[in-house]
């Protein structure tokens, strides 16, 4: 916690969009995985935070769906993700870390080591919160530090 956030690359499963921008907005960046049974409890609740707040402009959930290996097959994983997102109506844009350089990014600057897990992003980029696990009581925790960020977040958009 604390930390600036090292460098994100990741694909939109939905567009094959790569831009992405954290600068200026309070970010969750939930790594989950459609193989996970607690990633299948959380995301729902996530889903829930993310439209709950379509509105606010400045927060965004990246969530960023995982295979179970270090590097992904994109169109497996496209498929598997469309597939468990229709079967349960979660509405969301979900990203992908084909790669997984994002991942090992995050395992070498934070531990980052099972799934799912969840970083809370400052609009200076920095880390304010790490949930990692599911429990029923972590879509409460993850609320009220998102609605405490933005409290602290003038609407400006500005830092200062």
């Amino acid at each position: 916690v604390g930390k600036s956030v090292p460098k994100i690359s990741l694909v939109s499963l939905d567009t094959g969009d790569e831009s992405l921008t954290l600068s200026g907005k309070i970010t969750l960046l939930n790594f989950w995985g459609t193989w996970c049974p607690p990633c299948r409890q959380e995301l729902p609740g996530l889903a829930r935070l993310a439209s709950r707040l379509t509105n606010e402009p400045r927060f965004q959930l990246i969530a960023v769906s995982c295979g179970g290996g270090n590097r992904d097959d994109l169109d497996q994983l496209r498929s598997e993700t469309e597939a468990f997102l229709a079967s349960t109506r979660i509405a969301l844009s979900p990203w992908a870390d084909p790669t997984g350089d994002t991942r090992l990014r995050f395992t070498k600057a934070f531990g980052f080591r099972a799934y799912p897990t969840t970083y809370l992003i400052g609009a200076d980029q920095k880390i304010l919160a790490i949930w990692t696990g599911y429990s029923p009581s972590v879509e409460t925790q993850i609320a009220q530090s998102v609605a405490r960020s933005l409290k602290q977040f003038p609407a400006t958009g500005s830092l200062e």
